[in-house]
Parts: C-alpha cells; sequence; structure tokens
C-alpha cells in the first residue's frame, strides 16, 4: 500500500536564494526509507495566507503532511499561528514547556527573552514533540489516519525530532507501508548519453526505476526499487557493461575513496596545485583521518614558487601550463615530500588567461606512483569555480584508476 506525503518549506530566505533547502532532499530520502513517498513540494513565504493556502491544498490530497520552518520566536515566525487558524483552534500555553524552555537558558548562563514566551505556544489538540537541541519544539497533530507535522527550520534540529519521534510514529501508523531501497553507482570519463545508449531500461525487471543524474563533470546512475532482488540484478547488469567506469557508490566520494585506496597500500600522498589553489588537499583533508595517508603539498600559484619549491625548469620553453610543466611539479613535491604518490594540477580557470593554443578549460595533470609518471590533458568547462572544481575531482578520480592499473 502507497503512502503519500505532502512538504511545506517555509521561509522567505529559501525563495531568495540565500539559503539551500537540505531538508526537503534529508526528508525526501528519509520517508522513501519508509515506503512514504514525498508527491509534492511548496516552498512558501512566512506569510499567514500562503502558509494556510498550502495547507489547504495538502492536507486534502495526502495521508501526511509536514511543514519545515517558521517556528522560533521573533515576528517573522508566524508557522504555528498559521497551522492553528487552518485547524481552526486556538494557542494554548503549555506551563511545562515553557519551563523546559527557560531551564535551557538557564543551563546556558543566559536571561531569557520574554520573546521566547511564544515558543510554548501549542495550537489545542496537538502533541508538542520535544527538541532537545533547541528551543522550539515540533508538532504533531492527528485526525483519523492522517498525520500533521511542523519541524523547525534549523537542518540538525529538524533531523534531531525526526529520528527520534516522528520516525516512531509513522512506523507505529503505517506498519504496511513498505520500504524503498536505492542504491547509487557513481560513474567517471562517460557523459549521460553515452551511458543511455549501454543501459536501456528494457533490459532492467519492471519492478524498479532508473534515473541518471548528471554531476559537475560525472554523472550518477540511481537504481530505486522496492525489494533487494530486482535493484540487485539491476546493479549486476548495469557493472557488467560499464564497470571499468564505476568509481564508488552510495555515500562514496571522489576524496574518501581515494584515501581508502592509499590507506590499503600504506602509500602517502603530495600534492602540487596551481589552478585548483589547494582545493585537492582540502577535499582530501575534509575527511576524518586523512593524516595518516595525505602528507601535505604545496599550492605553486606563481611561476617563481614553481621553480624555487618544486625545482620547475620547464616554464620558459614550455610554459606554465604543459604537460611537461605539470611532470616537473609532480617530481618535485613527490621529492619535498618523500611520498610513494604524488598528483600535480596545472590549468587555465578563467575567465581571463586563455589563448588560441590555451584556452580557458585547459588543465594539465601529472601523476607519480613510485618512479612511474603520468600526465593528461583536460579541456574543462564552465566558470571559475566549477573548472576548479572539476580539475580537482578530476585529478583524484584519475589517480584512483592509476592506483586500480586503469588507463586514464
Amino acid at each position: 500500500m502507497s503512502i503519500y506525503c505532502g512538504l511545506i518549506s517555509i521561509g522567505n530566505e529559501i525563495l531568495l536564494g540565500k539559503t539551500v533547502n537540505t531538508n526537503l532532499a534529508w526528508l525526501g530520502a528519509e520517508l522513501a526509507g519508509m515506503g512514504i513517498e514525498i508527491k509534492e513540494a511548496i516552498t512558501v513565504k512566512d506569510e499567514a495566507d500562503s502558509i494556510t493556502e498550502a495547507l489547504a491544498h495538502l492536507w486534502e490530497r495526502y495521508d501526511i503532511v509536514l511543514t519545515t520552518g517558521g517556528l522560533g520566536p521573533t515576528e517573522d515566525d508566524i508557522t504555528k499561528s498559521a497551522i492553528a487558524d487552518f485547524f481552526a483552534v486556538d494557542l494554548v500555553f503549555n506551563d511545562a514547556l515553557w519551563e523546559r524552555i527557560k531551564l535551557m537558558f538557564a543551563n546556558r548562563g543566559t536571561n531569557i527573552p520574554q520573546v521566547n514566551r511564544s515558543q510554548a505556544l501549542v495550537p489545542r489538540g496537538f502533541v508538542a514533540l520535544e527538541n532537545k537541541l533547541g528551543t522550539a519544539p515540533g508538532l504533531h497533530f492527528q485526525q483519523n489516519n492522517k498525520h500533521f507535522f511542523a519541524l523547525q527550520g534549523v537542518p540538525l534540529e529538524m533531523k534531531h525530532v525526526f529520528d527520534t519521534q516522528i520516525r516512531n510514529i509513522l512506523q507505529l501508523a503505517y506498519p504496511q507501508s513498505q520500504g524503498i531501497i536505492q542504491r547509487t553507482l557513481h560513474t567517471y570519463g562517460i557523459a549521460e548519453s553515452a551511458l543511455a545508449e549501454l543501459i536501456s531500461t528494457q533490459d532492467l525487471p519492471q519492478e524498479l526505476s532508473l534515473a541518471w543524474l548528471p554531476q559537475t563533470g560525472r554523472v550518477d546512475i540511481k537504481i530505486t526499487s522496492s525489494s533487494m532482488a530486482p535493484l540487485s540484478q539491476a546493479e549486476s547488469l548495469i557493472r557488467s557493461r560499464i564497470e571499468d567506469k564505476i568509481w564508488g557508490v552510495d555515500e562514496d566520494t571522489p576524496a574518501g575513496v581515494l584515501l581508502d585506496l592509499l590507506r590499503l597500500k600504506r602509500w602517502h600522498l603530495a600534492v602540487a596545485e596551481s589552478c585548483t589553489a589547494g582545493l585537492i588537499q582540502a577535499y582530501l583533508g575534509a575527511i576524518p583521518g586523512a593524516s595518516d595517508v595525505l602528507l601535505g603539498g604545496v599550492v605553486s600559484y606563481a611561476n617563481r614558487i614553481k621553480e624555487d619549491l618544486l625545482g620547475v625548469n620547464t616554464i620558459q620553453q614550455h610554459g606554465a601550463v604543459s604537460s611537461e610543466t605539470a611532470l616537473a611539479m609532480v617530481k618535485g613535491v613527490q621529492k619535498l615530500c618523500a611520498s610513494e604518490v604524488a598528483i600535480s594540477v596545472t590549468g587555465i580557470a578563467g575567465p581571463d588567461g586563455g589563448s588560441t593554443e590555451k584556452p580557458v578549460g585547459t588543465v594539465h595533470f601529472a601523476f607519480a606512483i613510485g618512479s612511474k609518471n603520468w600526465s593528461k590533458k583536460l579541456f574543462l568547462t564552465g566558470e571559475r569555480q566549477t573548472i576548479r572544481h572539476k580539475a580537482a575531482e578530476a585529478a583524484m578520480l584519475m589517480l584512483t584508476r592509476l592506483l586500480q592499473d586503469k588507463e586514464i
């Protein structure tokens, strides 16, 4: 039996593009895993009329309706009042809730503003859902077999309330719902159109769906099914056709996969970066435990740094953006850091600096594994930050391929 949900995201900052709606993505994935599908999502301003209109639209259509945002104590946090108006109930002051909020402020060693009293107001007939990470409680209302939840806009608080209370409420309310299983295969070095030619949905079990999800510089394949058997069958078929292009699954990242592979081989990495200006090392260093693999490196933006620190002597003859310079950089940083493995990258990220011979997006890479060296030139498209991101991920993914004895 299918269970359907409607979601309302509330916040001017989302519509203005100042806040990315990560709550929608997280809730969509979590609910799908429980067999509950978000059929419709609406984003509205912090305006009472907009909130009640969205509620009226979704409440009559779906088994579950959730809202996120607008539960704070300030004047623009009007979600609770709009909810009470929609369900035609008044707001009741909850003494126990107010005591808990006061205790939270006391534990912080700060005085509680009286404006926070509004957070102890609960629509009559609603259950306040405890929020141990903040002062705004969640809300739950049940009518027959339909459920309404109001959640915080702060992602950490929203996830906490969902995990500790809402998940259990929904599992008890809809025990017949069947979870949705998903598997994401990450590919590199093949276009979306080429993947579509190699993998036809007609060859796959009918009980599942397939989606191509282009990323910046690579493509993900998402398989969705209600049971494991057809998903495994589809994954096996896809791997039989493009195994060479798959570098990871699900939550894998280029940096994480590379670090794991180096750790397995007990090798260490050094990096020399020009156009990426430390981005490769930033991606690697963002992963806990990276220090047991990543030794460090050099951000050699200026030619003088390439020459003085890395011993590069190819710039005058071949230019800073060349395979010769990339190879000299990788040898130099490998020697400087005494590493078994090294990466170098030098290129033109734009928007200026390009030429007919070397247009913006020209990037040269070099790799060292022991005494062996490789170089590769790519033409990357996009604006400056996109080119830098593509170059950083390409460097990590190409080194991963080389460590796996694959060609780049």
